[in-house]
């Protein structure tokens, strides 16, 4: 594979890793938004209170009342933090692709 080769497939690379980042971060604040919305009106209370927890077990808490629901995001969650580190390699790799050719002309 030539240099131009592997730089745009890491490019396409990069893309499709922030799609997925993209759709993990949406599928948390729409948790988020569900909590603070409708699960009021499910769970038979006035007021809801959506609350983000990133520890060990990420989860999304809603609290209404006397009533405590956690709905677990760590698949979401997963996905990001999987698709940052694949963006950062395929970033690093493209930055050194791109500077091989350059290099080369100096010599």
């Amino acid at each position: 594979m030539t240099d131009r080769g592997l730089a745009v497939s890491c490019a396409l690379v990069f893309a499709i890793l922030l799609g997925v980042a993209a759709l993990g971060f949406a599928q948390i604040a729409s948790t988020y938004q569900w909590c603070e919305g409708d699960a009021a009106g499910q769970l038979a209370s006035t007021r809801a209170v959506a609350e983000l927890r990133l520890d060990t077990t990420p989860a999304v808490v809603c609290r209404s009342g006397e009533v405590t629901v956690e709905l677990p995001i760590a698949p979401a969650a997963a996905g990001v933090v999987f698709a940052v580190i694949g963006m950062a390699l395929s970033l690093v790799t493209v930055v050194i692709t791109a500077r091989r050719p350059r290099a080369a002309q100096r010599r």
